[in-house]
């Protein structure tokens, strides 16, 4: 009787050996005995029996201080490994359209009055709110879900008219060609929020926001001459997005963005004189926009 007792303590002792073989251990040292099914770069996935009963989890690298794998684990590498490794730096590059939310209706008011058409003016503001932005950031992740960095964004746009314009003399109409190269870069201090979308870890929702400097250039030219007006100002960015992973190093996304600065004291120059003002509240050079982007990301430094 006791050798079938034995016998049968050791066939049941090997059967819950032979499921509950793995082991993790939290950063509350509490230890979960069960079977790692799959690790993903920020998720571990796990089953347990408790009196029988088979069910799933799933926990957070960043929550673990380590697990074991066995022997005879179908998982890459049987051996412990501390599991709150993940890559550190985060690379984006994006670039895309961009469109400049400021009214154009006081500007357009003043080419007409300086004697081009109506149409000439909105076609000419027109495409001046269009226009193509790119952006860089570099991220330090401190948790795999929360980082800080830097980020860089530039907006290029232009515009282009002809037809007569009048020097206000009483005698004469000028035919010319007026045209503006408008540069914007931007650079702040970043704060960003990661967040994974489903059980496959392939996709991660991202936001960020930054604040930092603004320097507007305008290379414009008319009557012959050429002029450039610079300024520069406090700006602030905010983006939300999508990213897809290829690898796990490796992601492809979509970014909308909005930006905000406005330049409020101007300095203009034709090579030769140099003139510094500062603009009326209603005359602020808005730079605010939406933009649309695509890009690629890179993660590096697994630590």
């Amino acid at each position: 009787m006791k050798r079938n007792l034995l016998i049968a303590i050791l066939f049941l002792g090997l059967l819950s050996a032979g499921y509950s073989q793995d082991k993790i251990v939290t950063l509350n040292n509490d230890t979960i005995d069960c079977k790692i099914i799959r690790i993903s770069h920020n998720t571990i996935f796990f089953d347990i029996a408790t009196r029988g009963v088979k069910s799933s989890g799933k926990l957070p690298l960043n929550g673990i201080l380590n697990y074991t794998i066995s022997l005879n684990s179908g998982l890459e590498k049987p051996k412990a490994i501390t599991a709150d490794l993940f890559e550190r730096f985060r690379l984006g590059i994006n670039s895309g359209p961009g469109y400049l939310l400021s009214s154009s209706e006081k500007a357009e008011d003043l080419m007409v009055s300086q004697g081009l058409t109506a149409d000439q003016a909105k076609s000419y503001y027109k495409d001046m709110k269009s226009g193509l932005g790119a952006n860089a950031d570099l991220t330090f992740l401190i948790t795999p879900d929360i980082g800080a960095g830097i980020k860089y964004r530039f907006f290029d746009t232009s515009s282009r008219t002809e037809g007569f314009i009048d020097p206000q003399d009483g005698v004469h109409l000028i035919y010319t060609t007026y045209s503006e190269q408008i540069y914007v870069n931007y650079i702040g201090a970043m704060f960003s929020f990661n967040q994974l979308i489903g059980n496959r870890e392939s996709f991660k929702l991202n936001s960020a926001c930054s604040f930092g400097l603004t320097t507007y250039r305008n290379e414009a030219g008319l009557f012959n001459g050429y002029f450039l007006a610079t300024g520069k100002n406090f700006g602030t960015d905010a983006s939300i997005g999508l990213e897809y992973f290829i690898t796990r190093w490796f992601s492809v996304g979509a970014d909308l963005s909005g930006f905000y600065s406005s330049i409020r004291k101007m300095e203009i120059t034709d090579g030769t004189d140099t003139l510094t003002f500062d603009l009326d509240k209603e005359d602020y050079e808005n730079l605010t926009r939406l933009e649309l982007s695509l890009g690629i990301r890179f993660y590096l430094w697994n630590r």
